[in-house]
């Protein structure tokens, strides 16, 4: 492969948020493809998202740019939220997990990010946020469905972020949510509507 396609290539995955390797193989070929991906991985320019994608940010955020379908939830959420001061794993939650991509724990960047699933009907309620970190905006659970989600996961820490949720939700639209929910047939949604009211 001619040394200026080669420079070309890397600037262009350089510039993106992420990259395929089905992309690189399609560019340069099935054997430069494995050897190319193979040299970053080991001089550590790059981190594996998922099998098969890859990015050179050293930010586990850009995942959430890797799923089509996916938002960073619950605690995570609350966090960016300034409703809670713990730095935990960055949860993400997507209706891909599980059929599509390997939901649970992984490291991406020296940071531990838990893959989890959230069924279709539940994906609804995100904005998008501009994090410093990776100049990008990325969906986060916006505060209304970052608290129905810590009820609907029965979340460990939910006594100590859903108090400073409540100060920051908008009754109205947690309102039309739990109406979203029943719409869409949730199973559990008059147990979390029921929750939504004594609060």
């Amino acid at each position: 492969m001619p040394q200026y396609k080669h420079l070309q290539l890397l600037e262009k995955l350089r510039r993106s948020s992420f990259f395929t390797y089905s992309f690189v193989e399609h560019s340069v070929g099935r054997n430069y493809a494995k050897l190319l991906i193979h040299r970053l991985k080991k001089r550590g320019e790059i981190e594996e998202l998922m099998k098969g994608v890859y990015t050179f940010r050293k930010s586990p955020y850009i995942i959430v740019k890797a799923i089509p379908m996916a938002y960073i939830g619950l605690g995570s959420a609350a966090f960016l939220h300034n409703a809670w001061e713990q730095v935990t794993a960055l949860t993400v939650l997507s209706p891909m997990v599980s059929s599509l991509i390997k939901g649970g724990m992984r490291e991406i960047a020296g940071y531990k990010v838990y893959l989890r699933r959230i069924s279709e009907k539940m994906y609804f309620g995100y904005d998008y946020i501009f994090l410093d970190e990776i100049g990008e905006f990325v969906r986060v659970s916006d505060p209304e469905k970052t608290l129905i989600d810590i009820i609907y996961y029965r979340y460990p820490f939910r006594d100590d972020i859903i108090p400073r949720l409540v100060e920051l939700v908008d009754k109205e639209k947690l309102t039309k949510y739990a109406d979203e929910m029943r719409r869409r047939g949730v199973r559990s949604w008059r147990s979390i509507t029921s929750y939504l009211e004594k609060l």
